[in-house]
């Protein structure tokens, strides 16, 4: 299969790398030409340019991974190269109003989205080979109308990518989950560390600091775009937040271990259902 991935960032570097050692011949398009040079020279890529339409006739699959706000944009330039049998996909955080869209611009391709629940809180092609993709979740989200043949091509390629949970699912309720599981989190760690205003912090940080706030350090371009895109989502999740919290500095208020104890086992016994 004949592979162009349009952005050599994070993401879609981790991508080339991974599909060129499953055997793809993949091609690379990229604004920055050191990011090329880079995918080249590591050969995560057969060739690379900064114009996508030196290789999109000859796509079997191109995988947009840019900024949400750039997909419609390349779909609307480049349509006119899109043949019969083609599968366009983004990685996209957010699955918007932007991918019914994309749908009908891209035909006779096929757009099918998908988003790979994995990366790193580094920015960069270069830090590509850490993303670890085992153990993680790999969700498209199609829409009305996309062939089984494109859903089945994704899931062939997160199957190769090494994603350990592949799933198809509606888009609305995607975008409702990735609000909590991914949003929210990113939300909490952002605000956890700027709550800090003492500067002697990082003598005290154990494990748990450690842990809760690796996501902290974000794309803050990508990520503000990820949160607009989706805030009416992420506003419900923080006003839900916001109550459990509320529960708890109550508790202290009143001094009420009983209460504590409850909230406590009560987040004990959800978070080990989830391991089952």
């Amino acid at each position: 299969m004949k592979v162009l991935i349009v952005g050599l960032g994070l993401m879609g570097g981790a991508y080339a790398y991974r599909l060129s050692n499953k055997g793809y011949t993949v091609y690379g398009s990229d604004l920055d030409i050191d990011a090329i040079d880079y995918a080249l020279e590591k050969k995560f890529i057969t060739n690379g340019s900064v114009n996508p339409e030196d290789f999109i006739k000859e796509a079997d699959l191109i995988v947009l991974a840019i900024y949400p706000q750039a997909i419609l944009s390349f779909v609307e330039k480049y349509k006119d190269l899109f043949h019969e049998g083609q599968v366009i996909t983004d990685i996209c955080g957010v699955k918007s109003s932007f991918v019914s869209e994309a749908y009908k611009l891209s035909k006779p391709a096929t757009y099918c989205s998908h988003h790979p629940m994995a990366g790193r809180e580094k920015v960069g092609i270069r830090y590509s080979t850490e993303c670890v993709f085992g153990g993680a979740n790999f969700l498209i989200t199609p829409t009305e109308g996309v062939e089984d043949f494109a859903i089945d091509t994704l899931k062939h390629i997160g199957v190769d990518l090494g994603f350990s949970n592949i799933s198809v699912m509606d888009i609305q309720k995607h975008n409702r989950m990735i609000g909590f599981t991914s949003q929210l989190t990113h939300a909490i760690a952002v605000s956890l560390v700027n709550s800090d205003h003492d500067d002697d912090t990082k003598y005290y940080i154990g494990d748990s600091y450690r842990d809760l706030t690796r996501i902290a350090m974000i794309n803050d371009s990508l990520w503000s775009e990820l949160f607009l895109e989706n805030r009416s989502y992420l506003l419900e999740h923080i006003a839900s937040f916001e109550f459990e919290l509320n529960l708890l500095k109550m508790a202290l208020y009143r001094e009420d271990k009983e209460a504590l104890c409850k909230l406590f086992k009560s987040s004990t016994k959800i978070r080990k259902e989830m391991e089952k």
